[in-house]
């Protein structure tokens, strides 16, 4: 239970700090959508545009858009993921025989954990997604839902779709979290042994290993998870 926590907890403090580029990343995923190039207005030309033109329509706060269910998605998604894999790691399931990390069941650990997660928190990246893309009908990408909270929300997609509303759009989340979990934890993972070991390098395990790791595989996961991850959320968003 205790590395459940810590994993939800690191979680939920970075989403405080990263929500308002969640908000732009969103509106840039939705720009555009269906639409044929230049055929379509372009509200968000950059990023320092994106979160100017939001602060100028619908104020500093719009910029938070989305932040109670970012808060309990990362409870739900990361708080399973990071502590199941911490607990996965202390069984030693990602070792090879003779002790040594073994890549490939990192990453099928790291897929399975993923895949569960991505399922369990699904309903709150839906209303996530939901909310962040609500503007003012000026600078308006993507469908528009009426909802303005987290409760409302989840109180319309039921009243629209049922139950099984909740879970629309998690046919992209779950190839997304798999790729995402997989990469990101794959790269954590081998960088730490490699910094820990290397002789040019060497970072001894500790908060600066682990810090350098976690850019690295942040990195990584950017990478290989956009393309899914603009997927997800134009499925997410849809009426």
């Amino acid at each position: 239970m205790e590395q459940f926590a810590i994993g939800a907890f690191s979680a939920v403090c970075a989403t405080i700090v990263t929500n308002p580029l969640e908000v732009v990343k969103t509106r840039f995923q939705l720009q555009g959508e269906l639409r044929a190039k230049g055929r379509h207005a372009v509200h968000y030309k950059g990023f320092f545009h994106a979160m100017y033109t939001i602060i100028k329509a619908d104020g500093f706060l719009a910029l938070q858009n989305g932040l109670v269910p970012s808060i309990w998605h990362q409870i739900f998604m990361n708080g399973f993921r990071l502590g199941g894999f911490h607990i996965a790691e202390e069984m030693k399931l990602n070792l090879k025989p003779n002790g040594e990390v073994s890549l490939p069941k990192t990453a099928l650990v790291a897929g399975i954990m993923g895949s569960i997660t991505a399922f369990t928190g699904s309903p709150f990246f839906l209303v996530k997604v939901q909310l962040q893309s609500k503007s003012s009908r000026s600078i308006a990408v993507g469908t528009q839902h009426e909802a303005n909270s987290m409760l409302s929300a989840f109180s319309s997609v039921y009243k629209n779709h049922g139950v099984a509303g909740l879970w629309r759009g998690v046919g992209g989340s779950v190839p997304r979290r798999i790729v995402g979990s997989s990469s990101q934890l794959v790269t954590f993972t081998a960088m730490k042994d490699f910094l820990a070991n290397n002789s040019v390098y060497k970072i001894p395990k500790g908060y600066l290993n682990a810090f350098v790791s976690s850019l690295i595989g942040g990195m990584a996961v950017t990478v290989l998870m956009n393309p899914l991850d603009t997927i997800s959320t134009r499925l997410y968003n849809q009426g």
